[in-house]
């Protein structure tokens, strides 16, 4: 029997809403756009844009966490896609995420709400 995605992460996601400023496909300036993050964990996030995404593409993210002073530079590869007109809803995975990356992440989201991650 297949665990479902949601049995397999071992954090659960977060519900957010704030606009991710620089996206960018093959580190190529010309291919940059902007979405929308709508969950969040410390290993991925779905995301909402603009532009076809397409399985197992890589891209190279420049973010702010909302209410923080930080900015976020990380790659992240699209681990699935849904295309509906304009719109690309993906899944991603982040990608050699530090381990100050990774408490920026997890501190912005418990400061969210003490039981968010439970």
């Amino acid at each position: 029997m297949s665990q479902s995605m949601d049995d397999r992460r071992r954090i659960p996601r977060v519900p957010v809403f704030f606009v991710l400023e620089r996206i960018s496909k093959d580190q190529r300036p010309e291919q940059e756009f902007n979405g929308v993050v709508k969950n969040l964990t410390p290993e991925g996030m779905l995301l909402e844009a603009n532009v076809l995404l397409h399985k197992n593409e890589l891209l190279q993210l420049s973010f702010m966490l909302p209410n923080t002073q930080t900015t976020l530079n990380l790659e992240a590869r699209v681990c699935w896609s849904e295309h509906k007109k304009a719109w690309t809803t993906a899944g991603l995975e982040f990608l050699n995420l530090d381990s100050e990356q990774r408490d920026l992440i997890m501190a912005y989201l418990m400061d969210l709400g003490p039981n968010v991650l439970m």
